[in-house]
């Protein structure tokens, strides 16, 4: 007997397990998240605390970014050779173990170091924990279920900046790294326990034939498992994994879809990698300034709900070139708001809700674009692309600030790379069609 298990999934309510898929891997998420915010929340004290000035650390912030763009297109073609799970925990684990290692460096170089490795293990979480969530939830939702999970990467820069002021000024700089080795370790051993292995992915396999049906009861009360069915997907794969994103018409969809991601996040982690630097510099307090980036992804955490809930009611590639419309207008008004802390948080608030709804939406974007066989390379070698722009961007921020250029200036050039990828939204829409009227044809 053959059991289409997608069927089965879209057509079942969500269950104890799907809701164990999504909250796991949006606690990885909101590891990912704290530690990616930690080296922008130290920079200030320890700019001042190793008499250095703050460019100098532009290399440090960039280095966790290379680390996450090859740990990305890695974990993605490990996550479909091997499976999603396994890559996971170890991922999360060296995400703990290297923040560890961090806090005791005693130079920019070893910065450097532990940051690119603590980046690698980031970057092989993200394609693998897009991909369970993907995989585990019903079509119908899938757009929202992805946002919310995905909201806990934010959600883990917000906690930082809530709480590494404190943990700053009663431990140093060094507290806030061994705050985020811990949650990892932890979180990594709850995730081997008790996070099931992506049920598409065995499929496509034929793996574990017996935990096929496991997972497919615990789905579907009224489905029996017998060992004679044949399980099946609704998209079987064609093609190796990376050479997927590139046939069946879909070459120029995936080239555009990589240079809005890289545009993308070159704004985003350009504004969270300086904020608090920006601020510092203005002659705000030192908690103040660290606390910006809390707003900035309370912003990013309403955008993610906000655009997850439209997403699956309206057009996705419409909402998120109006969001990077919106992302662009609202950080170029940050150059504008003035000195007082209230209205500039009113508005870096704002950014943050514009900017971060709108890579959250890409994300999602992603994982709907590719079969299951491709999916977690697609999105691995999406956001590993586009981590070149988070590359670049902390090193020319560097630079930007170090030539001393007007605030206005600064935030104007900052919203360039959101009005990019407002028109690239545009251009992807097109090829999407296309590539559906070719599908179909």
């Amino acid at each position: 007997m053959q059991v289409i298990a997608s069927d089965l999934l879209n057509k079942a309510r969500m269950g104890a397990l799907q809701w164990r898929v999504i909250i796991l891997c949006s606690l990885v998420a909101l590891v990912d998240g704290f530690d990616i915010q930690t080296m922008a929340l130290v920079t200030p004290h320890l700019s001042a605390e190793w008499g250095l000035p703050a460019s100098t650390f532009g290399p440090v912030l960039s280095s966790s970014f290379v680390g996450i763009m090859f740990g990305a297109m890695a974990g993605g073609l490990l996550g479909d050779r091997f499976g999603r799970k396994g890559v996971l925990v170890g991922a999360v684990l060296a995400v703990g173990l290297m923040s560890g290692l961090t806090a005791f460096a005693g130079s920019p170089i070893q910065l450097v170091i532990y940051r690119l490795l603590t980046g690698f293990g980031i970057g092989c979480c993200m394609p693998n924990f897009t991909a369970l969530t993907a995989e585990y939830a019903p079509a119908r939702r899938s757009g929202l279920l992805i946002t919310l999970m995905y909201s806990s990467v934010p959600l883990g820069g917000m906690l930082g900046g809530l709480i590494a002021p404190d943990i700053i000024a009663n431990f140093g700089w060094r507290g806030v790294f061994l705050a985020g080795a811990v949650f990892p370790i932890v979180i990594a051993i709850a995730t081997a326990f008790t996070l099931p292995e992506s049920l598409r992915f065995l499929i496509a396999t034929g793996k574990r034939h017996a935990a096929i049906g496991h997972y497919l009861g615990k789905i579907d009360r009224n489905y029996i498992y017998s060992a004679d069915h044949e399980f099946h997907e609704d998209q079987q794969p064609k093609a190796h994994a990376l050479r997927a994103l590139f046939t069946g018409g879909l070459a120029t969809t995936t080239i555009l879809l990589w240079t809005v991601f890289f545009f993308s996040l070159f704004g985003l982690y350009l504004l969270t990698s300086w904020l608090p630097t920006v601020f510092r510099q203005l002659g705000w307090p030192m908690a103040e300034a660290i606390r910006s980036v809390l707003f900035f992804q309370l912003g990013g955490i309403l955008g993610g709900l906000v655009l997850g809930f439209l997403l699956d009611r309206m057009s996705s590639y419409l909402l998120i070139g109006i969001a990077y419309l919106a992302a662009a207008g609202f950080v170029a008004a940050i150059g504008v708001a003035g000195d007082q802390v209230v209205p500039v948080m009113i508005v870096v608030l704002l950014a943050g809700f514009a900017v971060n709804a709108a890579q959250l939406g890409m994300t999602v974007v992603a994982a709907q674009l590719y079969p299951t066989a491709a999916r977690s390379t697609g999105v691995g070698w999406g956001l590993g692309i586009g981590r070149l722009g988070a590359v670049i961007s902390p090193t020319l921020g560097g630079f930007a600030l170090a030539a001393h250029w007007a605030r206005p200036t600064l935030f104007v050039l900052a919203a360039i790379p959101a009005l990019i990828c407002a028109v690239g939204m545009v251009f992807l829409s097109m090829a999407k069609r296309r590539h559906a009227t070719l599908k179909h044809s």
